[in-house]
């Protein structure tokens, strides 16, 4: 089993456990989609919390934005967000303009969620009415989901903040989707309404429980997807992943009914892993017929088993999905047999990704070669989680370094959150 008071159990020897957050500091810094690195690489933004706070009853409290000096050691409070959660954070990022500037969320003085544009010192230069999710290359515009939607409908990714006990769980908001924001000036409006969406699959569906997430950028700017979800009546999430352009026109379905983590391969090609079954049992699931009282028990039964076989049989693996025609391919298959959160480096024919905890309480950070098809493992870690609420849970989420060549992940120890720096510029070339 895992050692939850010493989390790195292997370290492959061509790489380095470079630099770790201090011990006893509640700290992380959230999703796999974006570097915490600043431009220039000298500093990593991360969230500080009170070492207590350990469970989702806590992330109603107020969480610390802060710089990270991984060579000093210092770690430099820069912001303030009651808008955070475990798996996201409070979506702090640097604008990917070379200015030094973040973006964060937080509440604002009516008790709604707003996006923060400060300066590196920690002065607030903009507000963004309902808040920021990822921001466009040229850091002109943004995109945002409906955070309180978020929280009706899946809490792990929304903001016990705002919580409102008159708009109980899975209540529906047919304007709530995907937001465009106007960086130059503040300005926000409706890119894709979950409306849109579900006029467009299923006319006159009720919305409640549905929700629109994850929206991601190409690496151009020239096209978004995003994650239509709903939670089915087998009790498991039903997920369509959709792509459009950037003025939310000429959508696309490119997978439907299992979707979890992706990135981009390159401007045309998504990085996703998704369960492709066809339409039988994509519809089956959608309208609930997997919920009958004689097919529920077989159900529930296949949800006990994992291994290479179950993804086999159900057509589950990474794939590369071509945007504009949906076209697809399997891909790592099966050195790479298992879902992660996979970050794609630019410089380089490298990819990293990790794994869940396995029986034993280990989770693995994992290279992957694209045009060598070769898997390297960089260390095993224990997860070191106190709760056993699964919206609590800390996955590696790893992310590269402005140069790729090192990769930050979250981890914890003793229920404690950190962050840590592998040095793996001997196995990926880079320096």
């Amino acid at each position: 089993m895992a050692d939850r008071n010493g989390p790195i159990g292997a370290l492959n020897p061509s790489a380095r456990l470079a630099a770790h957050t201090p011990a006893g500091e509640n700290i992380f810094f959230g999703f796999h989609d974006i570097s915490p690195w600043s431009p220039d690489g000298s500093r990593l933004l991360c969230l500080r919390l009170d070492p207590e706070w350990q469970s989702m009853a806590d992330t109603a409290q107020t969480a610390e934005v802060c710089l990270w000096d991984s060579d000093e050691g210092q770690i430099t409070p820069v912001g303030q967000t009651e808008c955070w959660n475990f798996q996201q954070a409070a979506r702090q990022q640097w604008l990917p303009d070379g200015s030094g500037r973040i973006a964060y969320n937080r509440l604002d003085n009516a008790g709604s969620c707003t996006g923060i544009i400060a300066n590196p010192d920690g002065e607030v230069t903009r507000h963004i009415k309902g808040g920021i999710y990822a921001i466009s290359p040229c850091a002109t515009w943004a995109l945002a989901p409906d955070f309180e939607t978020l929280t009706r409908n899946w809490p792990a990714y929304g903001y016990a903040s705002l919580t409102d006990p008159e708009k109980p769980r899975g209540q529906g908001n047919i304007d709530a989707g995907i937001t465009r924001i106007d960086l130059r000036n503040g300005e926000v409006s409706t890119l894709i309404s979950l409306a849109d969406v579900i006029e467009r699959w299923k006319p006159g569906l009720p919305t409640d429980g549905h929700f629109l997430t994850h929206p991601s950028i190409s690496p151009s700017g020239q096209r978004i997807v995003f994650l239509h979800r709903f939670f089915a009546e087998d009790e498991g999430s039903f997920t369509r992943l959709i792509s459009c352009d950037p003025q939310g026109r000429n959508m696309a379905v490119l997978a439907e009914e299992k979707v979890s983590h992706f990135d981009w391969l390159d401007d045309d090609t998504l990085l996703v892993w998704a369960r492709y079954t066809g339409g039988g049992l994509a519809a089956m699931r959608a309208s609930g017929r997997l919920n009958s009282p004689w097919l529920r028990p077989v159900v529930n039964l296949a949800r006990k088993f994992s291994g290479r076989w179950k993804k086999r049989v159900l057509a589950e693996s990474y794939f590369a999905v071509d945007v504009d025609t949906g076209r697809r391919e399997k891909f790592g298959w099966p050195s790479l047999d298992v879902d992660g959160h996979p970050m794609v480096a630019r410089s380089h024919d490298w990819l990293v990704t990790d794994t869940y905890p396995d029986k034993g309480g280990w989770m693995s950070l994992i290279l992957w070669n694209r045009s060598r098809n070769l898997r390297e493992d960089i260390a095993r870690i224990g997860d070191g989680v106190s709760s056993t609420d699964s919206d609590a849970k800390c996955d590696l989420h790893p992310r590269w370094n402005r140069t790729e060549n090192q990769i930050a992940v979250d981890h914890c120890v003793a229920g404690i959150r950190r962050l840590s720096i592998f040095d793996v510029s001997h196995i990926v070339g880079a320096s």
